[in-house]
């Protein structure tokens, strides 16, 4: 695992402070190059040509409270930057026009980036939100990278921190487990290992031959563990479980309940109105995740 640059989504409020505790810490950790991304509100390259004289200048006062909006906001990711120079990391700033998640993927794709930060994806009530989601998840479906999301708790200091990992044997669960293990060397943490077998009903209506079925399908699960952590050079003592349910609501509880402090999954980026008819583990995690979420791609 390679992290040379690093965007992080700033807003400029709580969620995007968020996101710098996040970001921090992880480009001192990889002397990785921090891209501060800020996305001003539509409107203040528009000219409206077309419109009445009457209203134009409505229009005009209209464009000086954008243009007074994008000044501050300028000034305040200055002061982000230069608070980053301070602390010996190399830093960009950039705060350009539209919508946040556009703005931020566009520029991970620019730079070549090796990771996004973003805040915690709150905010999602109405119902375009709600189908469209919010910029975290629209990030996370659409990103070139992996994307760290400031969910639930943070600490101060990650060292020693304890990493959950759901492991479904695909090639993004794999590839979480390989940043979990190398996250982990670097700041002297431990790697828990959650496979879940997701119920073929529901939890309340289940066939009759369920459990014998569970039971083989947990011990073969056990026994891919058990591989995988010797393959990826991961400790002979590294925890790991095996469990039944919703997958999402599974690993968010089993974080919970080993006390980790991050929670890695694999992410396939499958579209949103898929994700609200089939389930999406990653969706359920950056919602209700207790611990930050890093959502991989190999």
């Amino acid at each position: 695992m390679a992290i040379r640059t690093i965007v992080v989504g700033v807003d400029l409020g709580e969620s995007g402070r968020r996101a710098m505790q996040l970001a921090i810490p992880t480009a001192q950790a990889t002397r990785a190059t921090l891209w501060l991304v800020h996305a001003s509100e539509v409107g203040l390259e528009h000219s409206w040509p077309d419109l009445p004289l009457a209203a134009r200048s409505a229009a005009q006062a209209l464009r000086e409270r954008f243009k007074g909006r994008f000044e501050n906001s300028l000034r305040e990711l200055e002061s982000e930057r230069q608070r980053c120079e301070a602390l010996g990391l190399n830093c960009q700033s950039s705060c350009e026009e539209g919508r946040p998640w556009e703005t931020i993927l566009r520029t991970a794709v620019s730079v070549n980036a090796d990771l996004i930060a973003v805040g915690d994806p709150v905010g999602a009530i109405g119902l375009p939100e709600r189908l469209l989601g919010s910029t975290a998840e629209r990030v996370v479906r659409q990103a070139p990278c992996s994307v760290l999301v400031s969910c639930g708790r943070l600490r101060e200091d990650y060292a020693g921190a304890r990493i959950a990992v759901g492991v479904d044997f695909s090639d993004h669960g794999i590839e979480a487990v390989r940043w979990a293990r190398d996250v982990a060397e670097a700041i002297d943490g431990e790697v828990a290992l959650f496979h879940v077998v997701p119920h073929p009903i529901t939890e309340t209506i289940m066939p009759k031959e369920w459990p014998s079925v569970l039971e083989g399908l947990a011990s073969t699960a056990r026994s891919r563990l058990d591989q995988l952590i010797a393959s990826e050079g991961l400790k002979p003592s590294t925890t790991m479980q095996v469990l039944d349910g919703p997958v999402g609501k599974m690993l968010c509880n089993a974080a919970a309940d080993v006390h980790a402090d991050l929670l890695f999954v694999g992410c396939r980026g499958q579209g949103r109105l898929r994700g609200m008819m089939v389930g999406s583990s990653s969706q359920y995690c950056l919602r209700y995740s207790p611990v930050p979420v890093l959502a991989v791609r190999p």
